[in-house]
């Protein structure tokens, strides 16, 4: 809920506040986690995956405006955004 509320909140910029209630709440999940890395590594989800070896996982997932880039399925396969061209008959 609280990545979903990073993104929501970003993309606000673009919608305004045309927000449905569930984007709304997801919104404000975001803005009250003080520290988002900290509130994902103390869920349950969290302690499972640092204590399988993934911590730096968990610290690259909750990094915030961290890339340009939005990778696209294409053919089975992530693409860069940047390579990324859409369908002409699909737009």
């Amino acid at each position: 809920m609280i990545g979903s509320g990073a993104v929501i909140t970003a993309l606000r910029e673009h919608v305004g506040d045309v927000l449905s209630p569930e984007a709304a709440v997801a919104a404000s999940a975001f803005h009250a986690t003080r520290d988002v890395g900290g509130a994902v590594a103390d869920s349950a989800s969290g302690r499972e995956l640092i204590e399988g070896g993934f911590e730096q996982d968990v610290a690259i997932a909750t990094e915030l405006d961290a890339s340009t880039r939005v990778p696209v399925l294409t053919e089975g396969a992530f693409t860069d955004q940047a390579r990324w061209q859409p369908d002409p008959v699909v737009g």
